[in-house]
């Protein structure tokens, strides 16, 4: 994961890691800032493919990179600062349980 976080970004110095088993769903929250540009970047120990979904406060889905073939990360800027849900689940759910990483970092 930390290798998709390139030189252009720095990360929010947080290091967001958690077991998950194929019928679950993790999820955290964030505060996005106005005017930064950001990458958010999931992936797992094993390689599996991961679903990231970012709603806002009113559940209205910023991205879901399922529509994106599961990309790892989504670079995108804030037009308003917002506190943003991240979901994260395997994509496929026959997939063993795995460790899965979120990074989020802010273009310099």
């Amino acid at each position: 994961c930390a290798t998709l976080l390139t030189e252009d970004y720095i990360s929010d110095g947080q290091y967001y890691s958690t077991k998950i088993n194929n019928d679950e769903v993790k999820d955290c929250q964030i505060t996005l800032i106005d005017g930064n540009e950001y990458r958010l970047i999931a992936c797992s120990e094993k390689g599996q493919k991961i679903r990231m979904e970012i709603f806002d406060k009113e559940g209205h889905v910023l991205f879901d990179n399922k529509n994106h073939n599961y990309v790892k990360y989504w670079n995108f800027r804030m037009n308003s600062s917002v506190i943003c849900t991240i979901k994260l689940s395997l994509a496929d759910n026959t997939a063993k349980p795995d460790e899965i990483v979120l990074l989020v970092g802010f273009k310099k």
